[in-house]
């Protein structure tokens, strides 16, 4: 979100050349453009507290952005005009003295609000977002953070709404230099002889070119980009700049072509006016969060905010300007910039004490932002705008505003160290196993689990049979059960950096990829071949697995791609939308099990529980799922591929939230962060699908993830979960024994009936 300076069209003599030439320099205060940024700030307001029927009141962010372009290109204009000539001193002062100091007090307030009231795991995520929002970059690490599926933990950040004044920072900077490069480019005078001798500007020629430049070099292929780069990678594509440039572009092509609609006619620039209020308006509640955004879909508030500028230079009386002018239009849209700065970091410290807010709560809330953004802007944006040493000395005012964005980063690095200084690092090893004594392995009620799909439980060491040898499940007390670690390994602070090799490698395939390309692990020169196909779910064990590869002398080869199931079946993005690369994938990866690079092993996970039965479906269901796992399962053991599905891991309990929080904050008291097993949805429909293919197998790791039945944020000093559902890369090291001990036999035993004609259809157990 963004909410521009409130600098408005001023009242100024028009000079005697301005009519019909374009010229923006003398137009009267525009009371309607206050009045667009209070219906913006409004809408913005009503759908951060929740209130579903404003379900696009996110078009406010596009209100605000063709309004900025417009306000900045007819200061830039008037300069231009008055003076013959523009200073990029003064611009970029003005500009800083209006917007830092304002911003900075806010970004000041939360890192010390978030020092006090945010768990302290958070305060690294938070400190590193208020420098970047200090810097007026934060954008592209939102971006950046949208396609992160090892962020799905992190919360809302409380400067979330700074990307969009990111965006119009960075517009600024680019603007004036764009506009002094095409007035170069294209060698415009500046200024004329009359004929009376007298120095004359020409602004007409000069803004008619204008507009042409800006068209060609910014608006349309920013527009262009935004289409296909939304359609390829909305979530990225909300936050970047260059997707939204053409949204300020058109704003400062309706201020370069006033002259044009002053010459409308007062009935006419009065329909246009009100048809664009009504677009504007019917889009806050036409679209919602699953609309690809902004897209050719941002057409309409940006186009509609567009024609109220336009029509509002002539229609005063039968246009929408007399109602958007009403003083209380006109006073909420000088205080939006405040509102907007103040009401969302507000939403979050609630939520950091209170939980979720309901709508009515979040209502109150955003209603009591504007005791802050009055209080700000009376005593801090008012009086630094206006005063009198700033305004004579750009560069003194630059100054100011500067200082106030290195207090604000300051802080936030402050925030940063805060929650470095409070991580142990991780513990060094005790050499300790999970058996010393040759004990069997015993489930948590004292009788040997055999995993389903197991005629033949293999050799001697396997937990599969009663008897023999093999690591005692975790939680039994016996001379196994000391701790891995002489500390808590990760420190729950740096839990979320604990993930595998593979995502610092490229080899998580993104959503929006639609590359199949695998990667391999473990002994890279063996012929036994496990291939690791699934999604994050699967990809949490390539520790685990490496070192089992290395030990056993197997390849491992991975084909993972985030959320997508390995299933012959269409699946939804976690946006809702058709997950169309995820399929095209899965049918890449089959082709590859199938063809040259067919493994030994299939081995197969993931988290997902249900699918679209058709492709013209909108409800999910298990069973769809079940069946696209047996459609390629099948497909593989005709390959004579074996197949071996891995449980996935359950999901902390709601209470315990972040697992790694939990453990932080609960350091003297481990076992408030533990909750009771439960096998996840995920897990039952990979058991159900192996139950359906011959041959296939079922390892179940549930009960090794959560010894005797219950799950645990730290188990003998290792710190279990990172995101969501996903275990941390050394809990799953830590488990790679007894995960060898499952799939060592049933790798042996399939590896010993080779993919080949003759073998096809047949199970492990031949």
């Amino acid at each position: 979100m963004t909410a521009p300076s409130s600098e408005n069209v001023q009242q100024t003599r028009r000079p005697r050349h301005s009519r019909g030439s374009g010229s923006t320099g003398g137009s009267p205060f525009r009371g309607d453009i206050e009045g667009l940024r209070a219906i913006a700030v409004l809408l913005v307001l009503v759908y951060h507290a929740g209130v579903a029927e404003v379900s696009g009141g996110f078009v406010g962010v596009d209100v605000f952005f063709v309004v900025s372009g417009f306000v900045i290109t007819n200061q830039l204009v008037r300069e231009v005009e008055s003076t013959g000539r523009l200073s990029l001193w003064g611009f970029y002062g003005r500009r800083a003295k209006r917007l830092l100091p304002a911003a900075g007090l806010v970004l000041v307030t939360t890192s010390v609000v978030a020092w006090l009231m945010a768990s302290r795991v958070q305060w690294q995520t938070i400190g590193g977002d208020i420098a970047a929002a200090a810097a007026y970059v934060v954008n592209w690490g939102f971006a950046a953070r949208s396609v992160d599926y090892l962020a799905e933990d992190v919360q809302p950040s409380p400067v979330l709404h700074f990307w969009s004044l990111a965006v119009e920072e960075q517009f600024y900077l680019l603007w004036p230099v764009l506009i002094l490069g095409l007035l170069a480019l294209a060698r415009l005078p500046w200024r004329r002889r009359t004929a009376a001798g007298d120095d004359e500007v020409s602004p007409g020629p000069v803004q008619g070119r204008l507009a042409l430049g800006l068209l060609v070099v910014l608006v349309l292929p920013s527009f262009l980009f935004s289409v296909l780069y939304t359609q390829q990678a909305p979530s990225e594509a909300f936050f970047i700049t260059p997707t939204r440039l053409w949204e300020l572009g058109l704003g400062a092509l309706v201020a370069l072509g006033a002259g044009v609609f002053e010459s409308w006619g007062r009935f006419v620039a009065g329909l246009v006016a009100w048809l664009g209020l009504g677009v504007l308006l019917s889009s806050a509640f036409l679209v919602d969060a699953t609309t690809a955004w902004p897209g050719y879909a941002a057409l309409a508030p940006v186009l509609g905010t567009a024609a109220v500028i336009a029509g509002g230079f002539r229609a005063r009386r039968w246009g929408p300007a007399g109602l958007l002018g009403l003083r209380p239009f006109v006073w909420v849209g000088g205080l939006s910039y405040s509102l907007y700065l103040w009401h969302w970091p507000l939403l979050r410290f609630w939520e950091w004490e209170f939980g979720t807010p309901s709508v009515w709560q979040g209502l109150v809330i955003v209603a009591a932002s504007f005791l802050p953004a009055w209080l700000a802007y009376t005593f801090v944006e008012t009086p630094v705008r206006h005063a009198p040493a700033l305004s004579a000395r750009p560069r003194y005012a630059l100054s100011v505003g500067a200082n106030c964005s290195l207090a604000a980063l300051l802080a936030g690095v402050l925030l940063v160290l805060g929650a470095l200084g409070g991580t142990s690092g991780g513990g060094q090893s005790t050499g300790a196993g999970w058996s010393t004594d040759g004990s069997a392995a015993t489930a948590p009620g004292g009788q040997a689990e055999e995993p389903s799909g197991a005629d033949d439980p293999g050799s001697a060491g396997d937990p599969q049979e009663p008897g023999t040898t093999g690591p005692p499940l975790p939680g039994e007390e016996q001379p196994g059960d000391e701790p891995f670690f002489d500390r808590l390994t990760p420190d729950p602070l740096e839990a979320t950096a604990d993930v595998p090799g593979l995502y610092a490698s490229g080899c998580q395939i993104r959503q929006d990829d639609d590359s199949s390309e695998p990667c391999d692990f473990g002994d890279l020169d063996s012929d036994v071949v496990v291939a690791v196909v699934g999604d994050s779910k699967a990809a949490q064990w390539i520790p685990a697995l490496e070192r089992i590869g290395e030990e056993q002398g197997w390849l491992i080869r991975t084909y993972t791609k985030q959320t997508c199931a390995f299933a012959d079946v269409l699946q939804l993005t976690p946006q809702g939308e058709p997950y169309t690369t995820c399929r095209d994938w899965g049918r890449d990866v089959l082709e590859r099990l199938t063809g040259e690079e067919r493994p030994t092993v299939v081995l197969a996970s993931g988290v997902r529980s249900e699918a679209l039965p058709t492709d013209d479906a909108t409800t999910e269901s298990t069973q769809a799922l079940v069946d696209g796992y047996v459609r390629y399962w099948s497909a593989l053991r005709e390959e004579g591929v074996g197949v071996i599905a891995l449980s996935d891991t359950p999901s902390p309990d709601g209470d315990v939230g972040p697992v790694y929080e939990c453990v932080d904050e609960h350091r003297d008291d481990p076992g408030a962060c533990s909750w009771p097993y439960d096998p996840s949805p995920g897990t039952e429909a990979l058991q159900e699908a192996v139950n359906q293919v011959e041959g296939a197998q079922f390892v179940d790791m549930g009960p090794w993830v959560c010894p005797g039945g219950t799950c645990v944020g730290d188990y003998r000093n290792v710190m279990t979960y990172r995101q969501g559902s996903h275990i941390t890369a050394t809990f799953a090291e830590v488990l790679a024994e007894p995960l060898a001990a499952y799939l060592a036999p049933l790798v042996e035993t399939f590896a010993a009936d080779p993919p080949g004609d003759e073998g096809r259809g047949e199970g492990p157990a031949g």
